[in-house]
């Protein structure tokens, strides 16, 4: 299983379980880099964390499907979700994740891609 494996199953139940938040967090290098979809890029545990805690504040009840697959620089994923806002209001997206890893395994630049959005 890949650091790109734990980070979707450990968002699948991070929204409702904290220490699956806290292990979302730590597979994240100290200074890594997250470009989410659409925003502005986040630098550093702290300022992911934060991150994190909106995207799941948002949403909620999500249910991923994925493949990941090895590149040249590192990991890439490719996904669908479907899952519920906080108004009650159903949606489904899919996209991809690209990763790139350091030699202790951690997530130091995360890509997020979102294709089809409703």
């Amino acid at each position: 299983m890949t650091v790109l494996d734990q980070y979707f199953e450990l968002s699948d139940r991070a929204n409702a379980d904290e220490q699956a938040f806290n292990e979302l967090v730590e597979l994240f290098a100290e200074q890594a880099e997250v470009q989410p979809s659409g925003a502005r890029k986040v630098v550093g545990k702290d300022a992911i964390a934060q991150l994190y805690r909106k995207f799941f504040g948002v949403y909620s009840g999500m249910q991923r499907v994925w493949t990941t697959r090895k590149t040249e620089n590192g990991l890439e994923a490719i996904w669908a979700i479907a899952g519920k806002r906080d108004s009650g209001e159903l949606f489904a997206m899919q996209g991809r994740h690209i990763a790139e890893v350091d030699a202790q395994g951690k997530i130091y630049a995360l890509e997020v891609h979102v294709s089809k959005a409703n």
